[in-house]
């Protein structure tokens, strides 16, 4: 819905749509304005957005939908769908065609729904409309897998959904369940915010999975240096796989303490504001900018209101937002311009608009608020020809052609004395013995890299951390401050789940204590550890925010703690 002022224009009315379900809907406000010659001409646009499922295939038709306004009646053209039968995805693949070996004694008679399944996790099974929760897909096999692919996809009805990760191949982890080794890889990670109250269920995510029947008594990780050419991949089954179903209670935000103002976000925000210029002329446009950061479901935030000032004009112009859906909670930023104008001179106050929100970590209502800013507006007009001419400096000459650069002499002394009385000569003939020695202790070395997964994690994990630490100083000399906290918190995530052999997907603030309290860390070292991987995640809600000094401070500490860290997690 296009125009100049839409502050009262009602949501359009939809048609019958008896061949979709609605899943959900959202909607966006967007203003630009021109300002020429002293006077300035808006417009509005508002984005309803609704999503919506087919419940059978064939060809059908969204008839007109409608809205009114002023008397006068507005209609949009019919929408014509075709719905065809839906493909299966395709999962991530790993760097081989077998993704894993059998276990000995697994053959065509085993049980395949103990030794091959897939797992669907949840979070927390009671939440407010509006909170997050977050499900994960972990795939389980003690058998040899020839292809996997998705079959059937859950249509999370009743819940906006974000996706926050999805494997691109499986990377496969050691996991021990009751007494049987499996190997576990992670596939996907999405954030579900549910929109309607009451028990929602998820529906369950299905899998086909092409079976070896030919077992092989090797090691569970044996299959990553196999030939993909081995006669044995030959002989496959197709078993389907399906996780299990989970009910989320759905629980109505609470109407006590509810603020006139709220708009339905839940989550935790904080809202900041800042002028483009401190003092002005009277008529002369202003820019207040209000980023609104936060973790929560970033795209359905409403544009918080500007208080009205008798001192300015008030227009406002667009919006932007940037989401971050890399770790276990969704946030990230939006930012609002306004245009102010002022009509009166002197010391004036701009009143900074309130956000309210529900906050699920403390069940209750908060209001986030930025404190107001004072400018000072002249009412003299400069005159616009009046431009700034830079002035020329001379070139001074300093110096003619190149100087002449006298090379060093050198002393060609006697170097008497006889050859095997040189102590160089004796050590090489120690060499070849020394030699011997040093291949066998590499072979052996190399031998336990290749075969033992969490040793080879855990040698290589200083220097990953230090290839995300030089990634970071690239970053910030490139005054790229995100992309650098970004690498610091890899590095920290990295280093601390491969010294425990944990896959570092679906790691959190929570594990990341219990780990380090294994190695006896100290507690002040550990709440260090919490603090770092804190800022790094309000860095990338908030980038704006960043400075370069801080940025800097931030690496030299993560640096100082992953060499501490380093000193501390020695194996006995």
């Amino acid at each position: 819905v296009s125009g100049q002022d839409l502050k009262n224009v009602p949501e359009p009315a939809l048609p019958d749509l008896d061949n979709f379900l609605i899943l959900g809907q959202t909607s966006s406000t967007t203003s630009s304005f021109n300002f020429m010659n002293g006077r300035i001409s808006s417009s509005q646009t508002i984005r309803y957005i609704y999503q919506l499922q087919p419940n059978a295939m064939g060809d059908f038709v969204i008839d007109a939908i409608t809205a009114s306004y002023e008397g006068k009646r507005y209609r949009t053209k019919p929408i014509t769908v075709e719905v065809v039968q839906g493909t299966a995805q395709t999962p991530p693949k790993g760097g081989r065609k077998s993704v894993q070996q059998p276990l000995p004694g697994v053959n065509n008679q085993t049980n395949l729904r103990e030794e091959l399944f897939v797992r669907a996790v949840v979070d927390k099974k009671k939440a407010y409309v509006g909170e997050q929760v977050t499900i994960t897909y972990k795939l389980y096999t003690r058998v040899g897998l020839a292809n996997v692919r998705y079959d059937r996809m859950p249509s999370y009805t009743g819940f906006w959904m974000e996706e926050m990760y999805s494997a691109q191949h499986l990377d496969y982890q050691e996991e021990i369940i009751d007494g049987k080794r499996y190997a576990v890889s992670a596939l996907k990670r999405i954030a579900l915010f549910p929109t309607v109250t009451g028990e929602q269920q998820i529906e369950p995510l299905s899998m086909l999975c092409d079976v070896q029947t030919t077992a092989r008594r090797r090691s569970l990780f044996d299959s990553f240096f196999d030939d993909p050419l081995d006669p044995t991949f030959s002989r496959t089954r197709q078993t389907r796989i399906e996780s299990e179903t989970q009910t989320i209670d759905v629980l109505p935000l609470p109407e006590a303490g509810k603020p006139d103002m709220f708009k339905n976000a839940v989550g935790q925000f904080k809202i900041t504001a800042s002028i483009d210029q401190a003092v002005a002329e009277v008529s002369q446009p202003l820019t207040l900018t209000v980023i609104l950061s936060g973790k929560g479901n970033i795209k359905t935030l409403e544009a918080p209101v500007l208080p009205t000032m008798a001192n300015f004009k008030q227009y406002a112009s667009e919006s932007k937002e940037n989401i971050n859906a890399n770790n276990l909670r969704v946030g990230g930023f939006k930012t609002y311009s306004y245009v102010l104008i002022p009509v009166i001179s002197g010391v004036n106050q701009i009143e900074t608009p309130a956000f309210p929100y529900f906050d699920p970590a403390t069940k209750s209502y908060k209001m986030a608020s930025a404190d107001p800013i004072t400018i000072t507006v002249a009412s003299e007009k400069r005159d616009p020809t009046t431009g700034f001419m830079p002035q020329k400096t001379a070139v001074i000459q300093i110096r003619q052609d190149i100087q002449y650069i006298k090379p060093e002499t050198v002393f060609l002394g006697h170097q008497g004395g006889f050859l095997f009385q040189a102590p160089w000569y004796l050590i090489l003939h120690a060499l070849p013995i020394a030699a011997i020695f040093g291949t066998i202790l590499y072979r052996s070395h190399t031998n336990r890299l290749r075969h033992d997964v969490g040793y080879a994690r855990w040698r290589r994990a200083h220097g990953l951390a230090r290839r995300e630490f030089q990634e970071a100083k690239n970053a910030l000399n490139q005054d790229r401050f995100e992309q650098a906290y970004m690498h610091i918190s890899n590095a920290l995530y990295q280093f601390i789940a491969d010294k425990n052999n944990q896959a570092t997907a679906g790691l959190a603030s929570p594990q990341i204590v219990d780990l380090l309290s294994d190695w006896k860390i100290e507690e002040d070292m550990i709440n260090q550890v919490k603090h770092c991987l804190d800022a790094c995640d309000m860095a990338r809600f908030a980038p704006t925010l960043l400075t370069k000094e801080n940025t800097k401070e931030m690496l030299e500490t993560a640096e100082k703690i992953i060499h501490a860290l380093e000193q501390k997690m020695v194996k006995e």
